[in-house]
C-alpha cells in the first residue's frame, strides 16, 4: 500500500508533466544557445542542453538503460514537449529513425530542432571510414531522421586501439587511421559546403588527432564531443579546444550511472552519489545531476544527457537555476582519484 507521501509524490510529478506539455517551449524552458566557429554556418548555435539517445544496456536490461527506435521516440517526445530542442543521435545508436518520428510528430517546426549525428559506416562502425563511407553514411541518416539537413555531422571515433577485424579500406597496418580520418574529414568538408550540414566536428578526438586536422590546412571543426565529467576530465584538452574556438560536447556529463552500477569494481561510487557531489547539492538547493551538468556548463561545454524520464528532463533543462561557487567548481575537479572513465580512452587510439 502507497504512503500518502508517496500517493502525493506521484500527484505532484504528474502535475509537473502535465503542466509542462501543456504550456509552450518558452515557458517551459529557455534553453540557452553558444556560437559555433570554424566549420559552422554564419550565426550557427548549438543549445547547451540536448538528450543523448545512446543506450548501453541490452534489450534484457544488463548493463543499463537499453534504447532503439521505439524507445527513442517516445524520450523525444517527451523531451521535445519539455522545451529541448537538441537531438544527439548516430547510425550504430539505433535509434535515428524513432528520433526522426519524434521530431516531426512533434509539430515543432524543423527550424527550431538541432539534431547531431555521427558519420558511422554500416560495414565498419562507430570508426572513420573514409570518403565513400561518409557519403552514404549522411544520406542514410538523412533518409532516417526525416530532413533534408543535419544541424552537426561528427566522426564518432578516431580509430580503435587495437587492429580490428574487418577494416576500412583506409586503414594500413598495424593500426594506422590517419588515411582514414583524413578522408572521411574531407568528405564531411564537401557535405558543409553542400550545406547538408550546417556544422562538421568530431567526437573523441585527443589533441594529436586534432594536430593532424590542423596539419591538413582544413577547416577546423565546429564541435569536439567526448567524455568528460569529475572522475574523467581531460584539461589539456578542454584548454587547446578553447584556444581554437572548437566547442566541447560532454556526454556522459553524470558518469552513466545506470550503465556503472553494473560495475561497482571500477566505479564503487556512482558520481551522483559522490559526497562532494550531495553536499554541494544540497547547498545550492539542486540535485545532485543538475550539479554535475552545472559543472561541465561552468566549464565551457554543451551537455546532452540521457533519460526517459520526463520529470529528468525538465530537470535538466533547468539546470542554469542551480549556482555553484568557484570553490565547490574547483572542488569537483579533484574526486577523480584515481580517474575513471566509462568509455574507451581515446588517447590509445594511434
Amino acid at each position: 500500500t502507497q504512503s500518502t507521501w508517496e500517493v502525493y509524490q506521484g500527484v505532484m510529478s504528474n502535475m509537473l508533466a502535465w503542466i509542462c506539455v501543456a504550456a509552450t517551449a518558452a515557458l517551459c524552458a529557455a534553453v540557452p544557445t553558444v556560437e559555433l566557429h570554424n566549420a559552422a554556418a554564419p550565426g550557427q548555435t548549438i543549445p547547451v542542453f540536448g538528450i543523448g539517445t545512446g543506450g548501453y544496456g541490452n534489450a534484457s536490461g544488463y548493463g543499463g538503460e537499453h534504447w532503439n527506435d521505439t524507445i527513442a521516440e517516445a524520450a523525444v517526445s517527451k523531451y521535445l514537449s519539455a522545451g529541448g530542442r537538441r537531438i544527439d543521435t548516430s547510425l550504430q545508436y539505433y535509434t535515428q529513425t524513432g528520433c526522426g518520428n519524434a521530431w516531426t510528430q512533434s509539430g515543432i517546426p524543423r527550424s527550431e530542432i538541432f539534431i547531431t549525428t555521427k558519420c558511422d559506416s554500416p560495414a565498419y562502425g562507430m570508426v572513420p571510414g573514409g570518403y565513400n563511407e561518409t557519403v552514404a553514411s549522411v544520406k542514410l541518416s538523412l533518409q532516417q531522421l526525416q530532413t533534408t539537413y543535419l544541424d552537426l555531422v561528427l566522426i564518432h571515433w578516431p580509430g580503435t586501439p587495437i587492429p580490428p577485424s574487418n577494416p576500412p579500406p583506409c586503414w594500413s597496418a598495424p593500426n594506422n587511421w590517419t588515411l582514414c580520418r583524413s578522408e572521411t574529414w574531407r568528405a564531411l568538408e564537401d557535405i558543409y559546403r553542400s550545406g547538408v550540414a550546417r556544422a562538421i566536428g568530431v567526437s573523441n578526438y585527443e589533441i594529436n588527432h586534432l594536430q593532424e586536422i590542423i596539419d591538413m590546412g582544413s577547416l577546423l571543426p565546429a564541435v569536439n564531443q567526448f567524455e568528460y565529467h569529475p572522475y574523467w576530465h581531460t584539461d589539456d584538452l578542454v584548454a587547446f579546444l578553447k584556444e581554437h574556438s572548437i566547442v566541447p560536447n560532454s556526454y556522459a556529463p553524470l558518469g552513466t550511472p545506470d550503465h556503472m552500477a553494473f560495475f561497482p569494481d571500477d566505479m564503487p561510487v556512482l558520481l551522483p552519489s559522490h559526497p562532494v557531489v550531495k553536499s554541494i547539492a544540497t547547498r545550492a538547493g539542486c540535485t545532485p545531476t543538475q550539479v554535475l551538468q552545472r559543472w561541465a556548463i561552468s566549464n565551457g561545454f554543451v551537455v546532452n544527457p540521457r533519460s526517459e524520464s520526463l520529470e529528468h528532463m525538465i530537470q535538466n533543462l533547468d539546470t542554469f537555476e542551480c549556482t555553484l561557487t568557484a570553490s565547490e567548481i574547483q572542488s569537483l575537479f579533484h574526486i577523480d582519484n584515481p580517474p575513471i572513465h566509462v568509455c574507451g580512452d581515446p588517447h590509445l587510439i594511434p
